[in-house]
C-alpha cells in the first residue's frame, strides 16, 4: 500500500510541475504577444519618408522644379555679437506714453455726429499716434493722425451708433515719425456714451 501512496504522490507532484509548465508557457506566450503588438503599433506609428525617389526620371508636371537663379553669397555668414545685438535692439526700442480720456461721448449716433474725446501725443513721443474706437467689432469713429506735441478734443462717427452706454475698446496705433511706418498699437477699454 505504500507503493500505491508514493506512485499517487508522485502523480500528483508531476501533475503539480506540468500545470506551473503549462503556466510558465502561457505567461512568456502572452509576453511575446504583448511584445509584438507593441512592435506593431509602433511600426504603425512610423510617417512615410517626406521625400521618396523619384519613379522615374521624367520630371511629374505637379512636382516642384528647383530655381535655380538665386545670388546666395560663398563661405559662412558673420553672427553680431552679444553687444551689437544689444545695441540694435535699444536703438529699435520705442518708448510711448499715452494720455488717453477714459470716456468719449456723442449727443446724437448718427453717422457724422461729432463728439468729444481728448488724446494726447506728448511731445516726448518719436511716434504719431492714430485712434480708433471699436463697437462690437466694428470701427465706429477713427481720429486724425496725431503728432508727437498733439491733442485732439473730439471724434466723428463714421458708423451710426444706437443711444446708450458701452464697454469699448480705443486702439492706439503707432506709427514711424520719419517713414510713417505701423510700428504696433495698444488697447484701453473705455465707455462710450451716446445721447
Amino acid at each position: 500500500m505504500t507503493t500505491e501512496k508514493i506512485n499517487e504522490s508522485k502523480g500528483k507532484k508531476e501533475d503539480k510541475k506540468r500545470k506551473r509548465k503549462w503556466s510558465y508557457i502561457l505567461a512568456i506566450l502572452l509576453l511575446l504577444l504583448l511584445l509584438l503588438l507593441l512592435l506593431l503599433h509602433s511600426c504603425g506609428n512610423q510617417h512615410p519618408c517626406p521625400n521618396p525617389p523619384p519613379s522615374s526620371s521624367v520630371p511629374s508636371s505637379s512636382a516642384p522644379s528647383l530655381d535655380d537663379t538665386g545670388s546666395a553669397e560663398s563661405g559662412s555668414g558673420s553672427t553680431p555679437s552679444r553687444q551689437e545685438i544689444l545695441s540694435r535692439l535699444q536703438k529699435q526700442e520705442v518708448t510711448v506714453t499715452d494720455r488717453v480720456s477714459a470716456q468719449a461721448s456723442f449727443s446724437s449716433g448718427a453717422k457724422g455726429s461729432a463728439g468729444t474725446w481728448e488724446v494726447e501725443n506728448p511731445a516726448s513721443n518719436t511716434v504719431i499716434m492714430q485712434c480708433e474706437i471699436t463697437l462690437n467689432g466694428e470701427v465706429v469713429a477713427k481720429s486724425e493722425p496725431i503728432y508727437p506735441g498733439q491733442h485732439i478734443d473730439g471724434l466723428t462717427l463714421s458708423q451710426p451708433v444706437s443711444s446708450g452706454n458701452y464697454s469699448v475698446t480705443a486702439a492706439i496705433k503707432y506709427y514711424n515719425k520719419a517713414t510713417k511706418a505701423y510700428l504696433g498699437m495698444a488697447d484701453y477699454k473705455i465707455r462710450l456714451s451716446v445721447s
